[in-house]
Formats: structure tokens, sequence, C-alpha cells
């Protein structure tokens, strides 16, 4: 799931998220979390039946916005204690509204109508964790998640004017060249990548520059699909360090 920040000549409005509309000036959410990478196999104990909710799903991909998403979220009984036991972090805002995609289901499809092609991105707000569960077996390994930096400016996150001057070009210009590069994987370095396996749970910051490794199928039957929650927390209380 990709978000782009524009200027008001370029018209975006997020269906989700509202923005304050960009012209001279530029809004930058500060970055307040620690990079990590967190993998936990094995995470519903009773996958078939979040399989079922998935396949009975009803799918559809907003405009402006990549990737066809229920419209419709599941959360098991006690899934938000579960995230924060393994995250080792507070959640402090856990939505239920689907436009929020918090426990929403995807289709990451690489033939047919639907498919498309994995672009490198930020979920917003940055400072949430985003969490993916897999939920097709027998997929190859290479049909997960990895992560990235840009090979030109070396950003690992989300683009800020300290960046721009640092780099001498516009903050415009250098989130313009970012959303440009964004499927061009040779203008990408491949920092962490891990393996897609059926029930496995995958976190990290929703800031870090990341995408599908690769795409796989062509429907419901013998696609990649997965599970999204997008979750606020209080970096304060992060005890993953700890762990």
């Amino acid at each position: 799931m990709q978000w782009r920040i524009k200027f008001c000549d370029q018209d975006y409005i997020s269906p989700a998220r509202t923005f304050v509309c960009l012209t001279q000036t530029t809004i930058m959410e500060k970055i307040h979390y620690k990079r990590f990478l967190l993998v936990k196999d094995n995470f519903y104990a009773n996958p078939k039946e979040v399989i079922k909710a998935a396949k009975q799903a009803d799918y559809y991909e907003p405009e402006h916005v990549t990737g066809f998403r229920s419209r419709t979220v599941y959360h098991e009984e006690g899934v938000k204690e579960k995230l924060e036991k393994i995250l080792g972090i507070s959640i402090n805002r856990w939505d239920t509204d689907p436009i929020e995609e918090n426990g929403v289901f995807y289709q990451g499809f690489s033939k047919g109508s639907r498919r498309e092609t994995p672009g490198v991105h930020s979920d917003e707000p940055f400072n949430d964790i985003t969490v993916l569960i897999y939920l097709t077996p027998d997929l190859p390994f290479d049909c997960g998640t990895s992560l990235w930096m840009h090979k030109q400016t070396g950003l690992t996150d989300p683009a800020t004017p300290q960046d721009a001057r640092r780099l001498k070009m516009k903050f415009s210009e250098l989130k313009e060249m970012l959303e440009e590069d964004s499927k061009i994987r040779n203008k990408w370095v491949e920092i962490d990548r891990v393996g897609n396996r059926f029930n496995r749970m995958v976190a990290y910051p929703s800031g870090a520059f990341h995408s599908a490794t690769n795409h796989y199928g062509s429907d419901m039957q013998n696609g990649r699909i997965y599970q999204t929650f997008r979750i606020g927390v209080d970096w304060k209380t992060l005890r993953l360090d700890q762990a």
C-alpha cells in the first residue's frame, strides 16, 4: 500500500487520511520510530478460519491508491493483545474502520486483470507499525517482503526537508524522484528480505521503505493473499531491544 503527498497542482487526496493542502511549505511528520524488522511464524492458531474469511471478502481498489483490499476488517478475538505482546509495545490507536486498513485483506497478483507491480513505498502515518500475515500456502519464498535503500540518495525512510538540503534539491523534486523510481528496482538496494511462509507474521515501522518482494498468481485460489494491520503505538514503551 502506498500513499503520496504532493503539491496542490498535482491534486491528491487520500481516501483514508486528510492532509493539509501543500503549497509553499510542506508539512512533514517527524520520525519517532526505531527501525526494526520482526518475524514470527504460526501467528494464527487456526489460520484456515482466516483464509475462509479472506476468500469470502469483497475486494476493491480505491481511486489514486495501489492495491486491491477487502471492504471489511477481520479481527480475531484477542488479536490486539497478541500483537502488543509480540511487538513489545503499547498500542494506542486500534482502528476498526476498513478505510484505515487495520485488519484488511490484500490481493497481490502477478498475472491476470488484477496484476500489480510492487512499488517501493512508505505507509502513512509513518510512525505506525505495519504488520503483515502471509495467508497463501506453498508460495515461493521470494514472494515475501523487502526493505530498501534508495541508491542515489541513500534514504531508507521518508524524505525530509533536511535530506533535500543535503542533496541540494528542492523537497518537492526529491519526493517526485522517489515516486518516479518506486517501481524501478535497479534504483534501489535491497537491505532486508523476509521469505513468504504460510501464517508468518512480519512487522516493521510503517515509514520504512518497503515493498512486496514479488507478487504471485492470478486469483484467490493461487495468488498472494495477506492481511495487513496498521497500528498506532507509543514508541516510548518499546521493549524489543529487551526481548
